[in-house]
This record gives C-alpha cells, sequence and structure tokens, in this order.
C-alpha cells in the first residue's frame, strides 16, 4: 500500500500487481504489432528501381500479355508484346552502351494516320497516353525513373497501358 496526500487528507492507495503495468504491456505490444505490419509495407515498396532493368520490364510485360525482348535499331533493349489484341512496343531511352537506360516509353501505331482534330480529342479525353498525328497513329507513355520508382508502381504503369489498350483500339476503328 502506499500514501499520498491530496486536498489535506492522506488517502491509501492499493497497488495492484499488473494493473497499469499490464495496460501499459498491452498497449507496447499493439504498438509493435502495427510497426511491423508498417514495416512490412515499406519492405514491399523497398525494391525501389533506379533504371529499368530490361529482364524486370520483360518478366512484368508479360503478366499483361504476350512480350519478347529484342533490340531496336540502335542496340538498345526493346520489347515487344501485345496486349487487349494491341500490338505494342517498349523502347529503352537515355542508354549508355546500351545499358543502364533512364526511361521507358510505351508505344502503339497505325497505318492509318490521325488527323490533329482527332489527336487533339484523345489527349483531351485520356491523361497517361499521348496520341500524335502524322505520317501515321502513333500512342505514346513515357515512364521515367529519375530518383527511382517502386516495382509496384511501374506494374501500375503496365496497368494504365493494358487499360489504354482497348480504347486505342476501338478510337482508331472509329468506335
Amino acid at each position: 500500500m502506499r500514501r499520498f496526500r491530496r486536498r489535506g487528507r492522506w488517502r491509501m492507495r492499493v497497488w495492484r500487481p499488473g494493473g497499469s503495468m499490464r495496460a501499459s504491456l498491452s498497449i507496447s505490444i499493439a504498438g509493435l504489432v502495427l510497426a511491423g505490419a508498417v514495416s512490412a509495407a515499406r519492405a514491399q515498396d523497398a525494391d525501389v528501381l533506379q533504371q529499368p532493368d530490361p529482364a524486370t520490364v520483360l518478366g512484368i510485360a508479360k503478366g499483361f500479355g504476350s512480350a519478347r525482348m529484342d533490340k531496336d535499331d540502335n542496340g538498345d533493349p526493346m520489347i515487344s508484346g501485345r496486349v487487349e489484341g494491341v500490338k505494342y512496343v517498349i523502347y529503352f531511352y537515355g542508354c549508355e552502351d546500351h545499358e543502364n537506360c533512364r526511361s521507358l516509353q510505351f508505344s502503339t501505331g497505325y497505318t492509318d494516320p490521325l488527323t490533329a482534330d482527332q489527336a487533339n480529342a484523345w489527349n483531351a479525353k485520356y491523361r497517361w497516353v499521348k496520341a500524335y498525328s502524322g505520317g501515321g497513329s502513333n500512342f505514346k507513355m513515357d515512364v521515367s525513373f529519375a530518383g527511382g520508382i517502386t516495382k509496384a508502381n511501374l506494374e501500375e504503369q503496365f496497368s494504365n497501358w493494358n487499360a489504354m489498350a482497348g480504347n486505342i483500339k476501338d478510337f482508331v476503328n472509329g468506335k
């Protein structure tokens, strides 16, 4: 027992074993469990890619459709694939000796050219993939790795491209 004085009177306080200590321990354990969950979630995003690794990009591409590794006219890595019935190419840009590239560009094109008005109509409606008029109809989406991106973010870029592929096909076919 402990004595303490409150407002001029002495009072007795019975100290229960484990009383407030038990509550503190429960709170501490709950905090550790929560911290562990947050750490696990961050660990998934800890795989920050500083540059586009061709093998990693190819692996993700295969998760969305057919894809194969190739090289462009300069000898830099290039991935050719098909998603939602749309053929596409992923170009690697800013490469040093065909390695250590800095960005990607998803691209698909059709022989029938878009007019400037058609390209502008597409660009006004859609945010991520941009249309270009000229010698043919071209649709492009750039992905920069400046400062690094997580694998989850790169997968989201593929998801965006996948979602837009059907829209591109419908747009070109006049639907």
